[in-house]
Parts: C-alpha cells; structure tokens; sequence
C-alpha cells in the first residue's frame, strides 16, 4: 500500500485534483493541491496549481496521464463538475442496469447516435435523448414527450431543482454537451489506465486505499458555495462572473481553507486574493478552487460524502454529488460544518477547527 496517511478509514490521496468542466474546451480549468510534509513532520494539503486542463481527448495523454504519473506512487482523486449518471426512470425505460458498464458502449449499435443532439424534435429517442442542438422552436415539452417521462423523472435524485436537467442543452446552465465529452474521457480512462468512478464502484474508504487506481467523483460548486459565505446578509444578487463579487467570497475561502489545514502556493495564493483572473476564465478559476476545498472536506472527515449507499439505484445508475447531503443525518452534519465555519470566520481566519486535523501520518512514499 502507498500511503498510511487515514482518516475516518480513507488513505488520503497523494493528489486531489478539480477540473470545472464545460462544453467549451478553453474554459476548462483544472485546480490541484498534494500532501506537503512540514519541517515539524506535521502533513497538510498545499494548493499548488490552477490553470487549463490539457488536451483530455483519451486517457494516453493529458490531464489524467499527467496526473497520475505525478501523484504515483500514491493515487490520485479527481473531480468533475458534469453528471456522472443517469436518471433513473430514463435509464429504466432504456435498459440501462450500470452507468458504468453503459460509459463502454457509447458509439456501438444501438447507441451509436447517442451524442448526436437532436434537432427537431421527431429526432429524439430514448438512443438520442439530447436536445436541441440549436435554438429556434425548441420546448421542454419535445423532450419529456418523446422520452414519456415526467420534468422530475428527467432528474437524477442528487440534482434537486437547481441543476439543470441532463439531457436539455440550450441556455447558460446547460450541462449536456459538457457531459458527453467528459464521458468520452472518463470511458477511455476506465479501459487504461483504470480508473473507479464513486459511488458505483463503492464507498470513498473502499475506493482510496492508497493504490494507483484513479478515483472520479461528481462535483457541484454552486452546491459548496454556502462553506465560502461569509457571515451577514446580502443586499446584491451576487454572480461569479464578475470579478469584484468573487472578490468578496475571498475572505471566506481564505478561512475555508484555513480550519482544513490547507496551504497555498504563493502564486495561486495570490490570484485567489485577486479575485481570480480578471477575463473570461475567472468565474471557472472560481469554482475549480470551490471544488478542490469541497472534495478536501470530504476526504479529510470534515464533510459526508453524502450519498445513500443503501438505495440500489443511486450504486447502480443515478450516481451522487460528492458533498450533498441526502440522508437527514449527513443534513445536520453539513448544517453543523456551515456553523462552525461561519464561527472561525468570526473569530480569526487561522482558526483551525481540531475535528477537522484527522491526518494521524504520512509516509515518504505518500508524498509526491
């Protein structure tokens, strides 16, 4: 085994990586943090990295090929924010058992024109369920006739009301065309080098064990937003896009990340203090740095992973959001998380809540 470093039974991975993913390749940014051993022995998180994401067509080269490579011998955990599953009544009505299983057949009869967006709407099948591929004409209501489910049957349990549904793709909050590529990727790293998409394969202590396999995990910033909030009421519809209302979060992620223990490279340290980049990848910079905290809350105990690993179809199909409670204990734990946090941003900004520091040791080999 690579590493000894646990907590709550998870070997923390030597690398946790976050890629804000979108249907347009330039945006694409890609957010890392390594554990660091200190002079004193005493291990942490260091955010050292952010910016694009490589080419990430297949798995032979890349994002995941880079990773990898650098976070061995220890393993690598990534996230991404597109759907990684399927509505369940929609994968009943098609035949789908395992979303895991169905990523490998994607582009063979009769998938073979699954990301194929439909057009018009005689176009849409249970085989082609994207749709529009343009605007012009379009409605929901094509969609949920010719699929014969229901708006809330096109949405997977973990995405609520405020995700956009999987397979519409017009507007800002679409999804769809940014997941089918992710999928590509995500099919081509789980014929090499191998790689566990959470929750299907299983828990988060079963899948980080301190191997060399990948572990991918679905995220969603706008859910993690709340632990960046700083106390007090707001008087302005804030938006990510602009840069001086990221600007106003800064004070938040900044004590986020300090009751985790996490560092920052000079670097990256400073443009976060700027509010990020100011042009059109600013707002994806964001929230590859939202992401990269949620998934260190979760590995280190401080957040639940959230999901319901006694529903069948939520292993199965429908997959979950890492971090988004859906049982009411893991509710009042995240409840409890957005308290403290909002006392530590009272109280000091290096307020290190003991909870949280469950990282008992580190070896040399799970240190990149």
């Amino acid at each position: 085994m690579a590493g000894t470093v646990s907590s709550r039974e998870v070997i923390l991975p030597a690398i946790i990586a976050h890629a804000d993913w979108g249907k347009d390749p330039r945006k694409r940014q890609v957010a890392t943090a390594r554990i660091r051993v200190g002079a004193r022995g005493e291990t942490r998180y260091v955010v050292d990295s952010l910016g694009p994401a490589r080419e990430v067509e297949n798995a032979d080269g890349g994002l995941l090929h880079d990773l990898r490579a650098e976070a061995l011998p220890g393993q690598l955990m990534i996230g991404f924010d597109f759907p990684i599953g399927l509505p369940l009544a929609y994968a009943s009505a098609a035949g789908i058992a395992s979303f895991p299983q169905f990523l490998g057949v994607i582009g063979a009869p009769p998938w073979d024109e699954f990301e194929v967006v439909a057009r018009r709407p005689e176009e849409i099948t249970l085989h082609r369920p994207f749709y529009p591929g343009a605007p012009g004409g379009a409605s929901r209501e094509h969609l949920r006739r010719a699929l014969g489910l229901t708006e809330t049957e096109l949405r997977r349990r973990c995405e609520g009301n405020d995700a956009e549904t999987l397979f519409w793709t017009l507007g800002s909050k679409q999804v769809g065309k940014g997941a089918l590529a992710g999928w590509r990727l995500l099919a081509a790293a789980q014929r090499d080098p191998g790689i566990a998409l959470w929750p299907f394969a299983g828990s988060l202590p079963d899948l980080l064990d301190g191997g060399s396999r990948m572990v991918a995990a679905e995220t969603y910033p706008r859910e993690y937003y709340q632990y960046a909030r700083t106390p007090g009421p707001s008087h302005t519809r804030w938006s990510k896009r602009r840069r001086a209302d990221r600007l106003a979060l800064v004070p938040g992620i900044l004590a986020w990340a300090g009751t985790l223990g996490v560092g920052w490279d000079r670097r990256i340290r400073d443009r976060v203090g700027a509010g990020f980049s100011g042009g059109p990848n600013g707002e994806d910079e964001f929230d590859a740095v939202i992401g990269l905290l949620a998934m260190i809350s979760v590995v280190t105990g401080a957040l639940p992973p959230g999901e319901a690993r006694d529903d069948p179809a939520i292993c199965t199909v429908e997959g979950w959001i890492l971090g988004r409670p859906a049982s009411s204990a893991s509710k009042r734990d995240a409840g409890l998380y957005r308290l403290l946090l909002r006392f530590a941003k009272i109280r000091s900004h290096s307020c290190r809540l003991e909870f949280m520091a469950r990282v008992v040791g580190v070896t040399s080999r799970s240190v990149p």
